[in-house]
């Protein structure tokens, strides 16, 4: 009787350690509750469980200690409450937020250059790492100006200037890369096309009350909303998806062209690092606007205009 006393012990304590193990492994920061998102409920768990009016046998609580100092004080509910008010994450790389939509990639909260998810960031000239203020075919880095309108870096056909069949940015010349470090990179074309074909995008012409424009793009809850998109003219799908569901936001920024900034809060652009493989004076990138689905593509642009950058990371 008492080895199986013992038995039933060590076997009680096994369960407890396991159970504990796996919600720390899978513990997003925040996500108190465990349902996927980082809500209002999970800091009103924080709260009631520093006030000791609740036990945490229910919750995952390593997810409640989000400055991650060792214990779970009402500093830890404030950090959450303006996790979910900024579309804040808690998931970082090298010191920048990243969301996990289920691609093969994490993708950032911002555009480089920018605080906030709702701010355009800078604009940048495919291949150049910092933003200028004029942006032609004479001011681009990897041309030879507009009298020939040849490249000396990129460039797999002759008939463009020298051919070193280089098809994919280098990370010197990755502007995500050079401005955030670590494994922080411009999106390939494939990439982009997952984002667009695997999430819910649904236009908003003020994202989170900040008077922006842009797309808000879904982690999808159902597979059937896989690549649908609800613009601002036409309703494409029906699905109920809200600021507390898994999302990035590609504000409208539109883009720069010479020392201008066109279209912006009407169109979004955003760059691969991928060239385009049939005519190299332009390179992949993700275009969308208000009007509807057909307008939300991947297509290509001219390489010494400025358009904006949204990293990725493993």
């Amino acid at each position: 009787m008492k080895t199986e006393n013992k038995l039933n012990r060590i076997f009680g304590l096994f369960l407890v350690l396991t159970t504990a193990l796996s919600m720390n492994v899978s513990a997003m920061p925040g996500d108190v509750n465990g349902d996927g998102t980082v809500t209002m409920s999970d800091a009103n768990v924080v709260v009631n469980y520093y006030l000791a009016t609740t036990k945490p046998s229910d919750f995952n609580m390593t997810a409640g200690d989000v400055n991650n100092d060792g214990t779970i004080t009402m500093s830890d509910a404030n950090q959450i409450v303006n996790m979910f008010l900024t579309g804040s994450t808690g998931s970082s790389a090298n010191g920048h937020e990243y969301v996990d939509l289920g691609l093969s990639v994490k993708w950032a909260t911002c555009n480089v250059g920018a605080d906030n998810p709702w701010d355009y960031g800078d604009y940048f000239a495919w291949g150049e790492t910092e933003p200028k203020n004029n942006y032609d075919w004479d001011t681009y880095k990897w041309g030879n100006g507009r009298n020939n309108y040849t490249y000396n870096k990129y460039n797999n056909d002759e008939t463009y200037g020298t051919v070193d069949n280089k098809l994919t940015l280098e990370s010197q010349d990755d502007a995500a890369t050079a401005n955030w470090g670590g494994a922080w990179r411009m999106p390939t074309v494939n990439e982009l096309k997952a984002l667009l074909d695997s999430c819910y995008w649904e236009w908003t012409a003020s994202y989170n009350d900040k008077s922006v424009k842009g797309y808000i793009v879904y982690k999808v809850k159902d597979h059937k909303d896989m690549g649908k998109r609800k613009s601002g003219v036409n309703n494409i799908t029906e699905a109920a998806y809200s600021l507390s569901d898994t999302h990035i936001f590609l504000p409208a920024a539109g883009y720069r062209y010479y020392k201008y900034c066109e279209f912006a809060r009407m169109f979004g652009f955003y760059w691969s690092a991928s060239l385009y493989e049939n005519y190299p004076e332009s390179a992949w990138y993700v275009y969308f606007d208000s009007s509807g689905e057909n307008t939300t593509n991947i297509k290509t642009h001219f390489r010494f205009e400025a358009i904006t950058v949204r990293p990725v990371c493993p």
